[in-house]
């Protein structure tokens, strides 16, 4: 099957239809309707309002954006919804700035407070400039309806292959990213051959070269291995949040891709704790699975917290001299519970390197420290010191409570 056939029989695959469109609609509407009912200003947002929604396995979600003139007014938001009829039960979520869940039926409604602002450098948080990008991607797909369809394609290749999501614990391209990114290279393979060859990007050229890009920005929004900036906001850098081992994972594996196009690559790709296993099996080293499990809120605050302590785990053992060969984090979004996976080569014993040999004082506290374990080498001394995965593991539990996180070794 070619390249044109597999996209086609994709498109289909996650395009709603029409009825299941305006059956988003209808719900969304009839919920705003109630707010407007209390002088509630609300509008729909997200990929149903841009035209770029792809179809869930699970719950379809709608955001709905609810405007206020100052942050203060958000606090009368929750009183407000428990007055009014809701369609489903209300949920409080924490972030940033706390938003709601309704489940309604096969739907998930998102309120999302916002504060009204004319200026976008004045927004105090990052989703009170949504409503600007809801009207620059919808200005686009108006003009260019086919762009729509390339964008859901790359949402939905992104998805299967965990490099999707905004949250921390991801640290993958957020559903704007791709838009901004998808219409700037003209299509989805267009964006796939060619966002792995450009660090700056400038869409409406902001900026009058990358150098200027790199000089004005802030140096807190230029990490990452790409700088997109914002069509609506030139001070704001898009992709902020991708991380280098998500952009890599990315590029590999749209370079396959393209080699080798197929179905396949649209399908969830979930982690091969098997494989990885046989890995560390054919290359005679370590293999290593921890067991995470947290306290606090599930969704992006648990998995953030979880991906923080396995992280400060993988620090820890490169910082003792253990090699990692392969690493994944599997977190699904829902619950408390996280699974680490790492191929270690392991080191089981280290040189430590101490004071230089001109430091008598020193030298001599620390040779009476280490004993027999101490040696000279290149102008300084070192000592011999025993290490395990284990070790490793024992001593960055210390930490467990202060991260909200307890973690376990689980092949040990």
């Amino acid at each position: 099957m070619g390249m044109k056939s597999i996209l086609e029989k994709e498109l289909v695959a996650i395009s709603l239809s029409r009825e299941e469109i305006l059956n988003l609609e209808k719900i969304s509407k009839e919920f705003i309707k109630q707010l407007n009912s209390r002088n509630i200003k609300a509008y729909v947002g997200g990929s149903l309002a841009k035209g770029t929604l792809v179809r869930k396995a699970g719950l379809q979600d709608i955001d709905i954006f609810v405007v206020f003139d100052c942050s203060e007014d958000i606090l009368k938001l929750e009183s407000i919804l428990k007055k009014i009829r809701l369609p489903g039960k209300l949920k409080k979520v924490h972030g940033s700035r706390d938003y709601f869940q309704i489940v309604c039926g096969s739907v998930l409604l998102e309120i999302v407070p916002v504060v009204k602002n004319k200026y976008p450098e004045l927004a105090e948080n990052v989703t009170d400039v949504s409503l600007r990008h809801v009207k620059y991607v919808r200005g686009v797909v108006k003009k260019n309806s086919r762009i729509s369809d390339e964008i859901k394609l790359a949402k939905a290749f992104c998805w299967a292959n965990r490099c999707y999501g905004a949250e921390s614990y991801v640290r993958g391209f957020s559903g704007y990213s791709l838009e901004v990114l998808v219409i700037y290279f003209g299509g989805f393979v267009k964006f796939l051959r060619g966002v792995s060859r450009r660090r700056v990007i400038d869409p409406l050229k902001h900026f009058r070269s990358e150098r200027e890009v790199l000089g004005e920005l802030n140096t807190s929004k230029l990490t990452g291995p790409i700088v997109l900036i914002d069509p609506t906001y030139k001070y704001r850098n898009v992709t902020a949040g991708l991380g280098e081992e998500t952009f890599e994972k990315f590029n590999i594996v749209a370079s396959k891709f393209l080699k080798s196009p197929s179905l396949k690559f649209f399908e969830w790709q979930s982690i091969d704790g098997e494989g990885l296993k046989n890995l560390a099996d054919r290359k005679k080293v370590r293999f290593v699975e921890v067991g995470l499990k947290t306290d606090r809120q599930e969704g992006d605050i648990a998995g953030t917290k979880m991906r923080k302590f396995f992280d400060f785990f993988v620090s820890e053992l490169k910082r003792e001299q253990q090699k990692v060969l392969a690493k994944e984090f599997d977190y699904s979004g829902e619950g408390k519970r996280a699974t680490g996976y790492l191929v270690v080569e392991e080191k089981k014993e280290i040189e430590v390197r101490g004071p230089s040999v001109g430091m008598v004082e020193a030298v001599k506290s620390f040779r009476k420290a280490k004993g027999m374990k101490a040696f000279r080498k290149k102008g300084y001394w070192w000592f011999r010191k025993a290490v395990s995965v284990k070790d490793v593991f024992k001593l960055i539990r210390k930490v467990e409570s202060e991260m909200g996180v307890s973690g376990k070794l689980n092949n040990f």
